[in-house]
């Protein structure tokens, strides 16, 4: 078949893939029926044996999982699952407002989770058809994957994974939270009455964390693409995720282990990947490892949004000696913390730093330093000379169409014109 007719195929399973019943009706199978079903489970045993796969089942349902159990020592990229404990260990001492703050949590609590779906639109027509999840102990890693065999064994396939999960408060994931949980919730729904509940849900999504610290040095924020460019991890032919819809389509139509190997493995390696992005990352936030000026910028702007004011100063004084436009905008922001801090002549000597030496000042710059002229010092005429300029820059930007807001922030900057006028002529009069 050539690429042309697969991919044609493909569209054609994605299209009936939107109308998946959600829970079919049973009808009185005929004898030719009956006898399609039973070799067509066969095939599906045969399957189950050749991926090393247990038959688990639930009533007349059954789903496929299999489990490995990998070495402490295995090396995943720049890591072993091992050093999942110093990071743990690391964040008992460290900030527990943090995102992905293990505090209060052992290593063995975090389960590194992850799936593959019939499709990437939301909706009920849409299946997850393999859940990949894996466990650092004290002895081992254990990783686990739950395969649905077929639309007609949901309940067995959440049955068997609900049950060996009874807590998912500590999931990992990447891009969890808005695409993998809500799938799972929307099919939990239709067999609700025939497995456990749902635990309550809570965890540490990777990606956001990786948008924060790598957005503007990767192409694109994806997971391959973090193991390739940040972790130095490959992948051996592996199967596209893409992909990974079609094949289970073949799969239903004609059960083969070879269909869903490549998918298999390539869920497997999503999985272990996050177990190594997250001790990195943990080693990133809580300077265990080395981070780059760009890295470090963008965990201090972490800590101050978290009200960690003195973490993010610690971070942030290093990089105000840099010519850079990151060194530039480390000095706003560390003004701005200093302020809070109740130090405002060093805020106002790191305001006026990146006034005139800086590469391109925003207005808001200069009504920071307008703001403690005015209000700490009572230099009116300074404040007065600064909000000037910031309108004289809002001006430009206006002119250019590049601010959003740019009426409400003009009024602003007139009515303290407008204010500082009044307070340099009572001065001048007294």
């Amino acid at each position: 078949m050539s690429l042309k007719q697969k991919l044609q195929l493909y569209k054609e399973q994605l299209r009936q893939a939107q109308h998946i019943p959600e829970k079919p009706e049973k009808k009185a199978a005929s004898v030719h029926e009956a006898s399609d079903s039973a070799e067509g489970e066969a095939e599906v045993f045969r399957a189950a044996k050749d991926l090393n796969a247990d038959v688990r089942y639930l009533d007349q349902e059954f789903t496929l999982v299999h489990t490995e159990r990998l070495s402490l020592d295995t090396q995943l990229g720049p890591w072993k699952p091992r050093d999942l404990f110093q990071s743990v260990s690391s964040w008992q001492s460290g900030p527990g407002i943090h995102p992905l703050s293990a505090k209060g949590l052992k290593a063995e609590d975090l389960l590194f989770f992850d799936t593959e779906t019939t499709g990437l639109a939301s909706g009920t027509g849409q299946m997850i058809f393999l859940i990949g999840l894996a466990r650092v102990t004290e002895e081992e890693v254990i990783l686990k994957q739950y395969f649905l065999p077929g639309p007609g064994h949901e309940a067995a396939f959440y049955y068997a994974f609900l049950s060996d999960c009874r807590s998912l408060k500590n999931l990992v994931t990447f891009n969890g939270k808005a695409f993998d949980w809500p799938r799972v919730k929307t099919r939990h729904r239709f067999v609700r009455d025939q497995v456990p509940r749902l635990p309550a849900f809570g965890h540490f999504d990777l990606l956001h964390a990786s948008r924060r610290l790598w957005k503007s040095k990767l192409d694109t924020v994806r997971l391959q693409t973090i193991e390739r460019e940040v972790l130095s991890m490959g992948r051996a032919q592996d199967v596209p995720g893409k992909m990974a819809p079609f094949l289970y389509f073949q799969f239903l139509k004609h059960p083969d282990a070879s269909l869903i190997a490549g998918i298999m493995e390539h869920n497997r390696e999503d999985v272990l990947t996050l177990i190594s992005l997250y001790i990195h990352l943990s080693g990133k936030v809580l300077g265990m490892i080395s981070s780059s000026t760009d890295e470090q910028y963008q965990e201090a702007r972490w800590f101050e949004q978290l009200g960690e004011r003195v973490r993010a100063i610690h971070l942030f004084r290093p990089l105000i000696h840099l010519q850079t436009q990151t060194g530039e905008r480390a000095k706003v922001h560390l003004a701005r913390l200093y302020k809070k801090e109740g130090r405002y002549a060093q805020a106002l000597q790191l305001l006026t730093s990146a006034i005139h030496q800086g590469m391109d000042p925003d207005d808001s710059v200069y009504i920071d330093a307008a703001k403690l002229m005015e209000h700490q010092f009572k230099d009116y005429h300074g404040a007065l000379d600064y909000t000037q300029q910031a309108i004289r820059l809002l001006k430009s930007k206006i002119a250019s169409g590049s601010v959003r807001g740019a009426e409400q922030k003009m009024d602003n900057y007139l009515r303290r014109i407008n204010r500082l006028d009044e307070k340099v002529l009572r001065e001048m009069v007294r």
